[in-house]
């Protein structure tokens, strides 16, 4: 996909969710649940995009669901993954579009234009490495620990009274045709429960 038409499909998506034209069903429940803010800034070879809004992130065995949605409410896109494959759904103007595939940082990137670290952000937002796959951990300056996964950088803030992190700063750096991605999560209290 060119870089053209990510940066279209992201107007296109942001220009439809403004407009209220679906929505999805509820956040599913069960699992470990993880509410918070997102920061996400997308930087193309002659792009560059923020968004931000709200995201859920529902933890159950080896099923990821991650909502994002804008400050409003109005969700952005649901990707689901887990050992049958992937699926991505966002609102369009004649309801909803869902696309399958083999893995949601592949599917992610060819509906949204950049790349979600679905697989990973499961356990990251707990403070470790996704098992059974390579990974660097360094300490950081301040306190923070950073860790190196799936061609992701996170950094892990400093745990908060209550052992709980707070916050995760993740990047990626481009590759191919994908975007270089920066997404800040900031969980809300009382997260994980």
């Amino acid at each position: 996909m060119s870089v053209g038409a990510a940066t279209g499909r992201l107007g296109l998506a942001l220009v439809l969710l403004s407009a209220g034209c679906a929505s999805l069903p509820d956040t599913i429940t069960g699992g470990l649940n993880y509410e918070g803010r997102f920061t996400l800034a997308v930087d193309g070879l002659d792009r560059h995009e923020n968004v931000s809004g709200r995201f859920a992130l529902t933890v159950r065995s080896s099923d990821v669901t991650l909502d994002l949605s804008t400050p409003l409410g109005t969700t952005v896109a649901r990707v689901q993954s887990g050992p049958g494959g992937a699926r991505v759904t966002v609102p369009t103007a004649g309801g909803l579009r869902t696309e399958r595939g083999p893995d949601p940082e592949t599917l992610s990137l060819r509906v949204l234009g950049w790349t979600l670290p679905v697989s990973g952000i499961g356990d990251w937002i707990e403070g470790r490495p996704a098992s059974g796959r390579p990974y660097e951990l360094d300490p950081a300056s301040g306190g923070a620990t950073e860790l190196r996964q799936d061609g992701w950088t996170i950094r892990f803030e400093p745990r908060g009274a209550d052992g709980r992190l707070r916050r995760l700063d993740m990047s990626r750096p481009r590759q191919g045709e994908a975007p270089a991605v920066s997404l800040r999560v900031v969980l809300d209290a009382g997260a994980g429960s």
